[in-house]
């Protein structure tokens, strides 16, 4: 297949810029509607229609022109790359997490306790606002962080770890973000090409933390106070029981009898 030449890959795809009547003119970048994404798509058809006429100009055999036209084809199919992955993504690496065996327990109390609460508080009976399968992909992503310290799973890859479906991950991941347990970050990065580098969607990351706005709201509502008789471990202060309570008479002595004999001994 010989080189397109760029009028006609204007002409295409960008029928505005040649005037060219619009309606007879297929168009395959529905994404491309504003100005200024028309005009990044035209500089993306250059650079495409450039990096082409490069590889054709390279290729030694049949074989590798083929090639070198699928691909142009290709990308000419599929479109500009920045209509390709989601609004908000941004090229970030995924944040370091400190999360320890405390904090995991606190994190893992706080769902507990609101997901009990929901439970006992539902409008329908037998409901529950947070679902058991939430508590699996926050373990997940919590055994993620303690051992590497970042979290960026697929979401098929963190399915698997939490023995749920995608669709569940999903669900619960909301779920979770809307409580404040976690923090999703989109991000995208740049991939090497034969036609050049391009923009893809890559895996999220994610903030495992303790619940914020919401959920802590909640866990104010639903967490149960101690049932410890002792003082908190967070005090400062030290009784000793001996303090607190009357020392125990001594074993086989009636009552009554003890105090007697302490009364006679101060008066003698």
């Amino acid at each position: 297949m010989p080189a397109i030449p760029l009028s006609d890959v204007l002409q295409l795809h960008f029928p505005e810029v040649t005037g060219a009547p619009r309606d007879s003119v297929p168009s395959p970048t529905g994404k491309v509607t504003s100005p200024r994404s028309r005009n990044r798509a035209a500089a993306w058809a250059q650079d495409m229609a450039r990096a082409h006429a490069y590889m054709s100009s390279r290729a030694r055999s049949e074989a590798e022109q083929e090639a070198a036209d699928r691909l142009y084809e290709e990308a000419l199919r599929q479109g500009p790359d920045f209509t390709r992955y989601r609004t908000g993504s941004d090229f970030r690496e995924a944040p370091r997490l400190n999360i320890d065996r405390n904090a995991y327990a606190r994190i893992i109390f706080a769902l507990e306790m609101i997901e009990r609460g929901t439970y006992r508080h539902s409008r329908k009976k037998g409901k529950q606002g947070i679902p058991r399968t939430a508590a699996r992909v926050l373990k997940a992503l919590l055994g993620l962080a303690m051992r590497h310290g970042r979290v960026y799973p697929s979401l098929l890859g963190l399915a698997q770890l939490a023995c749920v479906c995608k669709q569940t991950v999903v669900e619960c991941l909301k779920l979770l973000e809307l409580y404040g347990f976690v923090v999703v970050h989109r991000r995208c990065k740049r991939i090497r090409t034969p036609l050049g580098f391009k923009v893809v969607q890559d895996t999220n990351a994610y903030t495992v933390q303790e619940p914020r706005g919401l959920g802590a709201l909640a866990l104010s509502v639903f967490q149960r106070a101690s049932e410890s008789r002792k003082l908190a471990a967070s005090s400062f202060q030290s009784h000793s029981i001996k303090e607190q309570k009357q020392n125990p008479l001594p074993w086989g002595i009636p009552d009554g009898v003890y105090g007697n004999l302490r009364v006679q001994w101060e008066a003698s």
